[in-house]
């Protein structure tokens, strides 16, 4: 849905989906490629750390934003928001499946290892590589998914358009921004779904 806004909103609905992007780029790709070259893998739980403390500063900006501006830019805040909770679900399902893996080679120790074939005789553990792998798989989905959505948010924003379904979440009130209409990309979606 399009909303009457100015400049100066449309600049400010695009911060918190710009800091989300960031936060990916920064922590996800340079962050994780610069630990695995030159860290160990335990350094590795710093990128979900500090991803995760950006996004608790989106959500407790989003309350203040929600109190104290329009309802364009608090809607946009709420659906950055809504995305980092959609990455902090992803880093919970990867730590999940790393502590099923960590139970059952407790339980069943050694059983998952396979032999190096070198000359000191060291074995690799099979069952913490897959699971370390399928783990950042869900994240990488994640991070994927987010990524896209906040590029079109980006847009959307600067367009002066918001998804109508966050007044579910956050109510419009009489002080809310105008709505102009569908616009003509959306009333194109809306004649192929009749």
């Amino acid at each position: 849905m399009h909303y009457q806004v100015t400049e100066d909103e449309k600049r400010r609905a695009k911060t918190p989906h710009h800091i989300f992007n960031i936060n990916v780029i920064i922590t996800h790709l340079f962050g994780a490629m610069i630990i695995l070259e030159i860290g160990e893998t335990l350094e590795l739980l710093l990128v979900p750390v500090v991803s995760s403390l950006v996004i608790y500063y989106l959500y407790n900006k989003t309350q203040s934003i929600k109190q104290h501006d329009t309802w364009f830019v608090a809607s946009h805040w709420i659906q950055a928001c809504r995305r980092g909770r959609i990455l902090l679900f992803s880093y919970a399902i990867a730590i999940a499946m790393v502590a099923i893996y960590m139970l059952v080679d407790f339980i069943f120790p050694g059983g998952f290892s396979m032999n190096d074939f070198s000359t000191e005789g060291t074995q690799t553990n099979l069952g913490e590589v897959i699971t370390l792998r399928f783990a950042a798989v869900v994240i990488f989905v994640a991070i994927l998914i987010t990524f896209m959505q906040t590029g079109i948010a980006v847009y959307d924003a600067g367009n002066g358009i918001s998804n109508p379904a966050i007044a579910k979440i956050f109510p419009r009130d009489e002080n809310a921004n105008p709505e102009i209409g569908v616009g003509s990309d959306e009333s194109k979606k809306e004649s192929q779904a009749s």
